[in-house]
């Protein structure tokens, strides 16, 4: 990949995800008021599978370098967590009730957990996609079924005028736009970035777990700041939680079923316990404050950094190995 597309490929994918996740967040906070649920639930489905596209796509366009199939999940849950929720938090502090999310957070726990089981085999293919997919399958089930009565709390219409009353087709214009733009900029970043990595001559593992993952977890960063900005608390938590799930279940079982990817000695070693503390610590701490406060935030940014310069520092940590 030449210079030529690298240098313009990073700012204008910057540019699109900025337009895709203001139109996503405007467009899901409109879609739940004239279905009449919860911005809570837009955000688990619609807004996390749109913004979870780029790990999909990756997926199935890596399948030449499988180790940057996994490592775009496990880096991409990594960077959500840390860093998309801890900026969120430091822009303006994250209240959600643990109560109302219980299963939600259990369920991105279940998904960092069986994604970790099935990789104990050492290697992911078509049996383990299989059971992935069933487990999305199963989830989305429960979402509804547990969901779909639930009552709407003061945070879901937040101008206090019981929502945007604009027209459906609108919404969901809206929200296929963002979508759009995420898929369009994130293609655009990623294929600069990793044309910039490929000159330096890293490792796929390692473009997977830090540019790939980084560049598409933009759509969940961008997503999450803009909706911590309008105050939009429901949709920060929800877009990650929601995220996890889609990436762990959706996007390395879809990229599997087509290419077995064999799984390295390190990745469960380090990178995946990484993975799973994580989820551990972000649903320790809504579960202790029922949110995240701008010092947890910055904390969940520093664990991410620290995560980064010890790959630096390491570089066997993200070789090969099986």
């Amino acid at each position: 990949m030449g210079v030529s597309w690298i240098l313009p490929g990073i700012p204008l994918g910057i540019a699109l995800l900025y337009l895709g996740s203001e139109w996503m967040v405007d467009g899901a906070r409109k879609t739940a008021a004239r279905l009449g649920v919860t911005p809570f639930i837009v955000g688990l489905t619609v807004v996390a599978l749109g913004s979870s596209s780029p790990e999909l796509v990756t997926s199935l366009v890596s399948g030449d370098n499988p180790q940057i199939i996994v490592g775009n999940i496990v880096g991409s849950n990594i960077a959500n967590v840390c860093l998309a929720i801890g900026l969120a938090a430091v822009i303006s502090p994250i209240a959600c009730r643990f109560a109302g999310i219980r299963f939600e957070m259990a369920s991105m726990m279940a998904a960092v957990l069986v994604v970790s089981a099935l990789a104990l085999t050492g290697a992911l293919g078509y049996v383990e996609g299989t059971v992935l997919l069933a487990a999305l399958a199963v989830f989305l089930c429960l979402t509804y079924k547990l969901k779909r009565g639930a009552p709407e709390t003061p945070d879901d219409h937040p101008d206090g005028e019981g929502g945007d009353r604009a027209p459906l087709w609108r919404c969901a214009a809206l929200v296929a736009a963002g979508i759009l733009f995420l898929y369009v900029g994130a293609r655009a970043f990623i294929g600069g970035a990793v044309g910039l990595a490929e000159l330096f001559g890293v490792s796929d593992l390692m473009i997977g777990l830090i540019v790939v993952a980084v560049g598409v977890s933009l759509p969940e960063l961008c997503i999450c700041v803009v909706a911590a900005y309008r105050k939009e608390n429901e949709i920060v938590v929800s877009n990650i939680v929601g995220s996890v799930v889609f990436n762990s279940f959706f996007a390395l079982g879809v990229g599997v079923v087509f290419t077995t990817v064999p799984v390295t000695h390190y990745t469960m070693a380090f990178h995946l316990p990484v993975m799973a503390l994580s989820a551990a610590l972000l649903a320790l701490l809504v579960r202790r404050g029922d949110g995240v406060t701008r010092r947890q935030g910055a904390a969940l940014v520093c664990v991410y950094s620290a995560y980064i310069a010890l790959m630096c520092a390491f570089p066997e940590l993200t070789q090969g190995l099986v």
